[in-house]
């Protein structure tokens, strides 16, 4: 209130028929002399304006030896409010969560992993096919699902590169890669390991473990990551 005082009293000294700031100062003044000589000046600069009568009548008669309406003199100019300090460019940022890391990196390395197995498993699949002339006359069934898996294989390893990429970047759009991708893992490879011939429980139980353990870590190291940063705005 003492900042809107103020600033509304520099509006008045600069042009004191301002109607407007007259009104806004009646409103911010909180004592009867004060809120006076607001309503005065109103009537002054618009002797229409009843709703200044009506106020005006309701605060009784002016003390005697009331001045002529005028601005009061300016109040002491308060202390700016402290704002957050903004983050310069070369600003040391905290440190990174150790969460975090330990899922950039097993994101880092995983995709590494099937990445270059797609490759080695599109690069076999080529000259197989090639050597049985299959491209010339027809893919078998095994043939085509082997092709599906080493596409599949690098499409996974390129997104967890990119979500990696994003983790290390400490963006948001990485935490929620790395819980789509994880959630995906839990999903496809115990149901894999279950429906192969036979089972095999042992894979089921580590990549179910070990794809729940990244969720995990995943939500625990979000406070170590940001959103795009937002342009301040002035008041």
């Amino acid at each position: 209130m003492e900042q809107a005082r103020f600033r509304l009293l520099d509006v008045v000294e600069q042009d004191q028929t301002n109607e407007a700031a007259w009104y806004w100062l009646y409103r911010v003044f909180n004592t009867n002399p004060d809120k006076r000589i607001c309503l005065e000046n109103l009537l002054i600069i618009n002797p229409k304006n009843q709703w200044a009568k009506d106020e005006l009548s309701q605060l009784g008669p002016p003390p005697a030896g009331a001045a002529h309406p005028r601005p009061r003199p300016r109040p002491q100019k308060p202390k700016p409010t402290a704002r957050p300090a903004k983050h310069k460019a070369g600003d040391k940022t905290p440190p990174r969560p150790l969460t975090i890391k330990l899922v950039t990196a097993f994101w880092f390395g995983l995709s590494t992993m099937m990445l270059v197995a797609g490759i080695l498993g599109g690069i076999e699949w080529v000259i197989s096919t090639a050597r049985t002339r299959a491209l010339a006359n027809y893919i078998t069934t095994t043939q085509a699902l082997e092709l599906l898996v080493a596409t599949a294989f690098v499409i996974a390893g390129i997104m967890g590169l990119i979500v990696a990429s994003l983790l290390l970047a400490r963006s948001m759009i990485g935490f929620f890669g790395s819980i789509i991708l994880a959630l995906a893992l839990l999903l496809i490879g115990p149901t894999v390991s279950l429906i192969s011939d036979p089972p095999n429980y042992l894979t089921m139980t580590l990549t179910g473990g070990i794809a729940g353990m990244i969720v995990l870590l995943t939500l625990a190291g979000q406070a170590g990551l940001h959103a795009p940063d937002m342009v301040e705005q002035q008041p």
